[in-house]
């Protein structure tokens, strides 16, 4: 229970305890950026109302994240996959980069391991890679590994488990004109948008 003062509101001591835009960004990564839930615990006060330094620290955290992700450089650029179901354009590589929830790209059933790549055109400085299946029809990768195109050589900057509803990677401004998501193990069907 939080110590309250005579006008309802939350005692200073407790200000300490207020994460700041960084540390909420921080968890986002960590909860969102890896399938789970944002639960961020911030209680109402006496007066019914959220404390104005928790309400001042989630604003910066909406301008962290619309800063970190305004720019989506992977939008309808080019897009290859090692197959794709059906050779069917409903399932075809161009999928990943449209930016339509309700298209995907996907391979055959009996495919476990597939890889896709996307072309930037140009060397650009990647922050983050944000991944998502299409978990309608449930999570099918298993693992997978993130690589970058550096001077026509790939590099393997990345390996994780599971995307599901949706896998953030940092990256930390890592320079490149391509990336290629190497799917290493799977279910069968896998539904994928970038």
């Amino acid at each position: 229970m939080y110590p309250f003062a005579k006008d309802g509101s939350i005692i200073q001591e407790e200000d300490s305890l207020v994460k700041t835009p960084e540390q909420l960004f921080e968890i986002y990564l960590t909860s969102v950026g890896r399938g789970s839930t944002l639960l961020l615990n911030i209680p109402p006060d006496r007066r019914g109302l959220i404390h104005e330094k928790d309400v001042a620290s989630l604003k910066g955290f909406r301008d962290l994240l619309d800063a970190e992700f305004k720019t989506n450089l992977a939008l309808n650029k080019k897009a290859e996959a090692s197959s794709y179901r059906e050779k069917n354009k409903t399932y075809a590589p161009h999928n990943l980069t449209d930016n339509n929830p309700d298209t995907y790209w996907s391979t055959d059933d009996d495919i476990a391991t597939a890889s896709f790549e996307i072309n930037l055109d140009l060397v650009k400085p990647i922050r983050y890679i944000l991944l998502q299946e299409d978990i309608r029809l449930g999570q099918r990768v298993k693992s997978f590994t993130l690589e970058v195109n550096k001077e026509n050589t790939w590099e393997q900057v990345a390996a994780a488990s599971t995307v599901g509803y949706k896998r953030i990677l940092r990256l930390h401004g890592i320079k490149t004109d391509k990336v290629r998501i190497n799917i290493t193990a799977s279910r069968p069907v896998r539904l994928f948008r970038m």
